[in-house]
């Protein structure tokens, strides 16, 4: 925990699962060479700021999805994972939306653009101002709000379209999402965390549920000390038995 806290690039992640009958949330904190997880009760700002979890005291880049609770806690800087973006795009591409195309083949220049080095100066100017050429695209082409007339006792309000929620994390965000491509270090997706979930997921269709919250702790446990040995080249089931007997070393 207390490597991950000062580590230049954090990914964090979490997904659902069943402990107990009850949903509850696995975090992961990790990078190429640490994992953490944890399991909590919440998914946002309590877990994220609990005692358990170390994205309140992470330093410098943390990668993580467009969930809100994310920016609303911690001291580091945030980048937007940009499969993440990729996939949202590429669904308003099926509904025809032309600036969400433009988008996302911008993102994918982008990506090869700055896959040797970030873009610097003069030529950074330049992306940035084709970043806000295709938000104002969009912003012509999504409408504000969706409008819902009341019929049959319905009372649906006015919301907004999925592409001009989109657009508002994009304009919002503006410096999370183009992180990747103009901050040394910084990747352009959150691959690693969810890399570092996938063996949940695994287990769950195999063996269902936690039966106990302490059961699930001890799994977060163990399988965090698991990948972190793997990481760095330690083997799994010797470095076990050097904790069990008390013998384990560990230099960071």
């Amino acid at each position: 925990k207390e490597q991950l806290k000062v580590a230049a690039v954090c990914h964090f992640d979490e997904t659902g699962v069943r402990v107990g009958g009850k949903l509850q949330w696995l975090h992961v904190a990790s990078n190429e060479y640490y994992t953490h997880l944890f399991i909590h009760p919440n998914r946002g700002q309590k877990a994220l700021l609990s005692a358990q979890s170390v994205f309140g005291d992470c330093l410098n880049w943390t990668v993580h999805d467009c969930w809100a609770s994310y920016f609303k806690a911690g001291k580091g800087r945030h980048a937007l994972c940009g499969a993440h973006l990729l996939r949202e795009l590429a669904a308003l591409i099926e509904q025809g939306s032309l600036w969400a195309k433009a988008m996302h083949s911008y993102l994918l220049e982008a990506y090869k653009a700055s896959r040797h080095g970030p873009i610097v100066a003069p030529e950074r100017l330049h992306w940035q101002q084709c970043y806000e050429q295709l938000c104002g695209q969009a912003d012509e082409e999504e409408l504000p709000v969706l409008v819902f007339f009341k019929t049959n006792g319905d009372t649906s309000r006015p919301r907004r379209s999925k592409g001009r929620n989109l657009l508002n994390r994009l304009l919002l965000h503006q410096a999370a999402v183009l992180a990747f491509a103009f901050e040394p270090g910084v990747p352009f997706t959150n691959n690693q965390a969810e890399r570092d979930l996938r063996p949940v997921k695994v287990k769950q269709r195999v063996s269902g549920c936690f039966r106990t919250e302490s059961g699930a702790g001890v799994y977060a446990r163990i399988s965090s000390f698991v990948s972190t040995m793997r990481k760095n080249g330690r083997n799994v089931v010797d470095e076990l038995a050097s904790v069990l007997s008390g013998s384990f070393q560990w230099a960071t």
